[in-house]
């Protein structure tokens, strides 16, 4: 029994998650993107099977629809016609994809190592991350990206070990809909076609390797056209336009940092180190770091045995895929969101240099090996109980370094809430708690007017949208305003909590 238990360990957690999945997926609300998202897709959907000429014009055009065309296929051919009904769709979708990327990171790990403990805890360090969790249902840009970016490490290490021209070409068709989705994901083919040359340098074997290259590059392209639309006319033309636009994207919205306001194009170069280290579990940290370190270690003492071809091959590609991305932040001086949820996709290869750490303990002594895992165990437990308690808004985790400060230190200090799902919490307590046949609520802002579409119908039916001077209540995610509202300090009703700070903020007018 443990033995098949062991031998289906991967395909056991996927079923244990798709479970959870289908249980908890209509209790997320809708996030400040996801109608321009699916707006996106619905105009290349008619720019493909209409006349419209629309997409020439919309303001996303640029944006790759590799999986927001899947996304709106599904709406038609299911019929879905509220927008409850529609983004419940969406976000089981986002999620499925994100879990079948777990299992993809389980198999690499085990390819890699030939250890399904190793292998489990890969898989669990992913979905056991609250707020790529959290996203993982709502956030259908950075999250399939996350994904795919999972599912071509996988493939970019079974190719490389097999050298075959099937292996090349299931990794062009993954990394041609990974820069689709994002255009990040163009520094992959750039690696892969360095270490293709490093390695027909060594073996001497020319021919075949430029042969696996052309495969890889034509997959890739072929790929890359036909599920973009936006490059079907000029393709040349309009893939360097987007490249160009993805640089220094049209964003320029107040962030809050450090308890600083500031804009996209002022950040500085600590943002995202600082916002991955305070929204990474403590322990996950820990692993990781050690794991860049020794791997930067490793290849100092025998760099070329590293640059070639072989199991070494794959640490440097973990290692250069977080490192990189980040680099290039800085160096570019880039904009970027709210938060590092742009860099998602670091996070996997994170999660690849803690397993390099605990393999390195398997392999040299099993006593820090079992005592390490011990210990990171018991963090996932933490972080289990954590996502159990303040479900659906997980993705508002910060570690101990934050919620260790005084109360409201991360609201004040931090965007918290920016895509406002919260709104849908808020106002089903007002519903759960005010018995008024009809409820006259005013949002602070656009994701508080959505999320009522995500109510119940008997439950959307009592609430209308008002302006605050005829407002029985006013809700706020505090974005824009992290400060307190001092003339409505007397109405407050009811605060959602989430990391030790009101991440929405309910007050009873009348």
């Amino acid at each position: 029994m443990l033995k098949t238990v062991y031998k289906f360990s991967g395909e056991i957690l996927l079923i244990c998650t798709v479970l959870i999945a289908f249980f908890t997926f209509t209790s997320y609300g809708v996030s400040w993107d996801e109608p321009q998202q699916r707006e996106t897709g619905l105009v290349n959907y008619d720019y493909i099977f209409t006349s419209s000429t629309a997409l020439h014009s919309w303001v996303d055009r640029d944006y790759g629809v590799a999986f927001e065309l899947p996304l709106i296929f599904v709406e038609k051919i299911f019929g879905l016609e509220t927008i409850r009904e529609i983004y419940f769709s969406r976000h089981l979708i986002t999620h499925l994809l994100f879990l079948l990327s777990a299992f993809y990171l389980f198999k690499l790990i085990d390819f890699v190592y030939r250890n399904k403990l190793l292998s489990a805890l890969g898989f669990l360090m992913l979905v056991l991350q609250p707020v790529i969790y959290g996203h993982s249902f709502f956030n259908s840009k950075d999250l399939p990206f996350l994904s795919v970016f999972i599912i071509s490490l996988y493939y970019s290490a079974k190719a490389f070990d097999q050298k075959t021209w099937k292996s090349f070409l299931f990794l062009g068709l993954s990394v041609g809909i990974l820069i689709n989705i994002r255009l990040m994901g163009i520094m992959v083919p750039a690696t892969l076609t360095f270490f293709l040359m490093v390695d027909a340098f060594f073996e001497k074997k020319y021919l075949q390797h430029a042969k696996l290259l052309g495969v890889f590059i034509i997959s890739l392209g072929v790929i890359l056209y036909i599920t973009w639309p936006f490059l079907w006319k000029h393709p040349i033309d309009n893939f360097i336009t987007a490249l160009k636009n993805m640089s220094q994207f049209r964003f320029d919205r107040e962030m809050l940092f450090r308890g600083e306001v500031i804009r996209p194009t002022e950040i500085k170069w600590d943002y995202v180190p600082v916002w991955f280290s305070i929204s990474t579990p403590i322990v996950y940290l820990l692993l990781g770091f050690s794991g860049a370190v020794l791997i930067i270690y490793n290849f100092l003492k025998k760099p070329i045995d590293n640059i070639k071809n072989g199991i070494s091959r794959n640490h440097i590609f973990f290692l250069a895929y977080f490192l990189a991305p980040i680099l290039a932040i800085i160096v570019l001086k880039s904009v970027l969101y709210d938060g590092w949820r742009q860099m998602f996709f670091i996070y996997p290869s994170f999660i690849l240099l803690a397993i390099y750490t605990l393999n390195r303990f398997y392999n040299s002594n099993k006593k820090v090996f079992y005592t390490a895992t011990a210990i990171l165990t018991l963090q996932m437990g933490y972080v289990l109980f954590f996502m159990t308690q303040s479900f659906p808004l997980q993705h508002l985790y910060f570690n101990g370094t934050i919620t260790l400060q005084p109360k409201e230190y991360a609201r004040k200090h931090f965007e918290v809430d920016y895509w406002g799902l919260s709104y849908k919490d808020a106002m089903e307590y007002i519903l759960e708690n005010d018995t008024s046949s009809e409820i006259l609520i005013c949002p602070a802002n656009f994701p508080g007017y959505i999320n009522e579409s995500m109510l119940t119908p008997e439950q959307d039916a009592r609430i209308r949208m008002v302006g605050i001077e005829h407002a029985n209540y006013f809700l706020t995610e505090y974005r824009f305003h992290p400060q307190e509202y001092d003339s409505l300090e007397v109405y407050k009703f009811h605060g959602v909590e989430v990391s030790n700070s009101t991440v929405n903020q309910i007050f009873k007018l009348k």
